[in-house]
C-alpha cells in the first residue's frame, strides 16, 4: 500500500495513513494485512498497540455446534446469527453491518425471529427440531456476562413455571444452557401482548371486566401454590389469537412459604407504575398475595383510562407517587366507566394492603358481580376516608388550604377579640386570602389538563408569592413582620416538592421580588438596609439549596432508570 502525504503535518499524516489501512481492511476477503510499513516506520509507538490489538483478537472464540451425531464439537461460522460470538454476546443481536439472518441454528433450536425483549431476557420465536414445535425461547438479557443474581433469577423463573397447569399461565417446556446462553422455552402465545393492544387505546369497561377476571382466577391459581407473581403488567400478559389472556414471565416470582431470604431487605424489584406500595418502598417481606392485588387494579386502571395509575417522567417520580399519591379518579379521564367498576379499581389500589381485597379471588367475585349486573359488595368510605384520600390525590391545593384555612381562622379570631379595630382593612385581609384560595382552586384544575401543567405551576407559584405579600403589605404599619417572614423560604421549599430546578429557581426569583418590594414599602431600607440584603441572601441562598436537591434527586432517577435498562 503506498502514500502520497507529505511529512510536512504529523498529525495529517497520521490520520491519512489511518484511513488508508482502514480502507484496506475493508477490502480484504477475511484476511487482515498488515500495518503499512511507513505507518510503523513515522509511527513507531503504533507497534505496541497494534499488537495488543492481535492479542485481543485471539482471545476471541470461534463459534461453536454440534455435529449430527451430537457427540462432538466442531468449530463452524453460521451456529449463530452471523457476526455475533457466542458467550461474548448477551443477545443475538447482530452488528448493524452484518444483519440477521433468520432463522438460524440454537442447538435443538432453529430461532426464526425476535418477538420481545424485556428486563430479564430477549423472547425469540423457535422451532424445536426434533418435534418440529414452535415455541416461545427466552435468553437470560446479558449472557455470559450476566451476574449471579439473574442467572438465578432466570432459574427461578423456570422452576416457579414448571409445575404450573393452568389454561392461562403459560407453561414452561424446557430449560437449558447453550453455548454458555442460559434459555427457557415456554408455549408460544401468538396475539402479542395487553400491552401492544392498549397502544391502541383503552377497551370497553365490559371487555376490561371480562379480561382482568380471567387473569385474576389465573392470579389466584398462583397464590394457591404458594407463589407471588411481583411483576403482573399488561406486557406480562399475552393473548392469544381469541384474545384470551396468559400471565406469563416468573423471573421475580416469589414463593411466599420458606423463602424469606430469596430478596434482600430494602430491595426494590418489580415496574414502578405498577408495583405496590410495599414493594416500591423495598418491604420483601410485607410482599403478599395482596401486592398481586394492587398490580391487577393498575392493570384494570390503565384498561379503562389508557394510562397507569401513575406515570411520571421518570422511575424515582414513579415511585414516590405510589408511595405517597392517590390516583386521579378515573371517570375523570373516562367518564364513560361504571361507577361499580372504578369501585372496585380503586380497592385493589388501597395503600395499605389490609383495605385491599384478600385475595385474587375475591377480586375475581366483585368483576364476576358486575359482570352479572348483581350489586357488587364493598365496604362504604367514610367521609375521614375520602378526605384523605383527595388530600394525597391533590397534595398542592390541600396543604394550602390547610394553612390558609388555619390563617384565616387565627386573623378573624384576633379581629373578634378587639386586637384590630380597622374593619376596612380586616375585610381587604380576608378578601385577599380568599381571593388566594380561589386562585389555588384555578390552578389546581389547570394541572388535571396536560397541555397546561407546566403553565398552571409557573402561575400557581405566582400567586403564592403575589398574595403572601398583599397580606404582608395590608397588615398594620406597625406590626412587627419577623415571625411571618418565614412563609417566603417555606414558599421556595414547596415549589421543590414537583422537583423541578426551573419551577425552584422561578420561585427564589420571584420571592426576592416580592420581599424586596415589601420591605420597600415597609422603608425598611431607611435605617437598617443591611436586614433586608440578608434575608434576601438567605432566600437565594434556600433556593440553590433546594434546587441542588431536586437535581441530586434527578441523578439518581436517572441511575435507577439506566440500571433498569
Amino acid at each position: 500500500m503506498t502514500s502520497d502525504v507529505t511529512p510536512s503535518d504529523p498529525d495529517e499524516q497520521l490520520f491519512k495513513l489511518l484511513d488508508d489501512y482502514v480502507s484496506s481492511l475493508r477490502g480484504t476477503n477475511g484476511e487482515v494485512p498488515d500495518p503499512p510499513d511507513e505507518l510503523l516506520q513515522a509511527f513507531p509507538d503504533l507497534a505496541g498497540m497494534l499488537d495488543c490489538l492481535d492479542s485481543l483478537e485471539d482471545l476471541v472464540p470461534p463459534s461453536l455446534s454440534l455435529d449430527d451425531s451430537g457427540d462432538r464439537r466442531i468449530y463452524e461460522e453460521e451456529t449463530f446469527v452471523p457476526g455475533i460470538t457466542p458467550g461474548l454476546s448477551g443477545d443475538l443481536k447482530a452488528s448493524s453491518s452484518d444483519p440477521v439472518q433468520w432463522p438460524c441454528d440454537f442447538g435443538r433450536y432453529e430461532l426464526i425471529r425476535e418477538v420481545g425483549r424485556g428486563g430479564m431476557g430477549i423472547v425469540y420465536l423457535a422451532r424445536q427440531k426434533q418435534l418440529n414445535a414452535m415455541v416461545a425461547l427466552k435468553l437470560v438479557g446479558r449472557s455470559q456476562f450476566a451476574s449471579a443474581e439473574e442467572v438465578r433469577r432466570f432459574y427461578s423463573e423456570a422452576r416457579a413455571a414448571a409445575g404450573l397447569r393452568h389454561p392461562n399461565i403459560v407453561s414452561v417446556h424446557d430449560v437449558g444452557d447453550c453455548h454458555g446462553q442460559h434459555y427457557l422455552t415456554m408455549a408460544f402465545v401468538g396475539g402479542g401482548s395487553l400491552a401492544d393492544r392498549l397502544q391502541h387505546g383503552p377497551l370497553a369497561p365490559r371487555e376490561a371486566a371480562e379480561l382482568l377476571l380471567t387473569v385474576a382466577r389465573a392470579v389466584e391459581y398462583l397464590h394457591r401454590h404458594k407463589i407471588v407473581h411481583r411483576d403482573l403488567k399488561p406486557s406480562n400478559i399475552m393473548l392469544d389469537e381469541e384474545s384470551i389472556p396468559h400471565v406469563t414471565d416468573f423471573g421475580l416470582a416469589k414463593v411466599f412459604e420458606g423463602d424469606s431470604r430469596e430478596t434482600a431487605s430494602g430491595t426494590i424489584i418489580g415496574t414502578p407504575a405498577y408495583m405496590a406500595p410495599e414493594q416500591a418502598l423495598g418491604q420483601s417481606s410485607h410482599v403478599l398475595p395482596q401486592s398481586d392485588v394492587y398490580s391487577l387494579g393498575s392493570i384494570l386502571y390503565e384498561m379503562l383510562t389508557g394510562q397507569p395509575p401513575f406515570a411520571e417522567d421518570n422511575p424515582l417520580d414513579t415511585l414516590l407517587q405510589v408511595i405517597e399519591a392517590t390516583p386521579d379518579p378515573m371517570r375523570r379521564l373516562n367518564p364513560h366507566i361504571p361507577q361499580d367498576l372504578e369501585a372496585i379499581c380503586q380497592h385493589c389500589l388501597e395503600k395499605n394492603p389490609e383495605d385491599r381485597f384478600v385475595s385474587a379471588d375475591a377480586l375475581a367475585a366483585e368483576l364476576d358481580h358486575f359482570l352479572k349486573g348483581e350489586p357488587v359488595e364493598l365496604p362504604p368510605r367514610s367521609l375521614w376516608d375520602r378526605a384523605v384520600r383527595w388530600t394525597r390525590r391533590e397534595p398542592a391545593m390541600a396543604s394550602r388550604l390547610g394553612v390558609l384555612t388555619v390563617a384565616s381562622t387565627i386573623i378573624q379570631m384576633y379581629y373578634q377579640l378587639g386586637g384590630h379595630r380597622d374593619l376596612q382593612q380586616h375585610l381587604e385581609v380576608m378578601g385577599v386570602m380568599g381571593l388566594w384560595i380561589v386562585l389555588s382552586f384555578i390552578c389546581m384544575r389547570l394541572q388535571w389538563k396536560e397541555e397546561w401543567e407546566t403553565f398552571a405551576r409557573f402561575l400557581w407559584c405566582t400567586a403564592d408569592a403575589v398574595c403572601y405579600t398583599a397580606v404582608l403589605c395590608l397588615a398594620d404599619a406597625d406590626a412587627p413582620l419577623g415571625p411571618v417572614l418565614i412563609g417566603y423560604p417555606v414558599l421556595i421549599i414547596g415549589a421543590g416538592l414537583w422537583s423541578q430546578i426551573r419551577l425552584v429557581t422561578f420561585m427564589t426569583v420571584v420571592t426576592t421580588i416580592s420581599y424586596a418590594f415589601l420591605a420597600w414599602l415597609r422603608n425598611g431600607y431607611a435605617t437598617h438596609w443591611h436586614y433586608p440584603v440578608i434575608f434576601m441572601a438567605s432566600l437565594i441562598g434556600t433556593g440553590f439549596i433546594v434546587a441542588y436537591q431536586v437535581y441530586r434527586l434527578r441523578m439518581l432517577s436517572r441511575y435507577f432508570e439506566r440500571r433498569r435498562l
